[in-house]
């Protein structure tokens, strides 16, 4: 199987930002400790403070499907959710 990469963008609605940011911190090492993580990076826009971007490397689809599983994702993605935070992700595929 090859790896399977996500790029996952966040905006913070305005007076959040900051509690996403340490949320994010909190959730990059969980993540980077998971079976099947490659790489987990989260950046934050240069001039803009309420945006974010999170690179996910995992070896195969099974490594993200359980990432999905984990208590510390399902904790974010709630905190995501009940704080109005916008959340798109795309998958993609290795080439080469």
């Amino acid at each position: 199987m090859k790896s399977v990469t996500v790029v996952a963008f966040l905006s913070a609605p305005i007076g959040t930002e900051t509690a996403l940011f340490e949320r994010l911190c909190e959730l990059v090492p969980a993540t980077r400790a998971e079976p099947g993580c490659l790489a987990f990076t989260a950046h934050r826009h240069a001039q803009i403070a309420n945006r974010f971007v999170v690179y996910e490397k995992f070896q195969n689809r099974d490594a993200f499907d359980a990432h999905l599983e984990y208590a510390h994702t399902r904790s974010f993605v709630a905190w995501v959710q009940a704080n109005d935070v916008a959340l798109n992700f795309e998958l993609w595929d290795e080439l080469a």
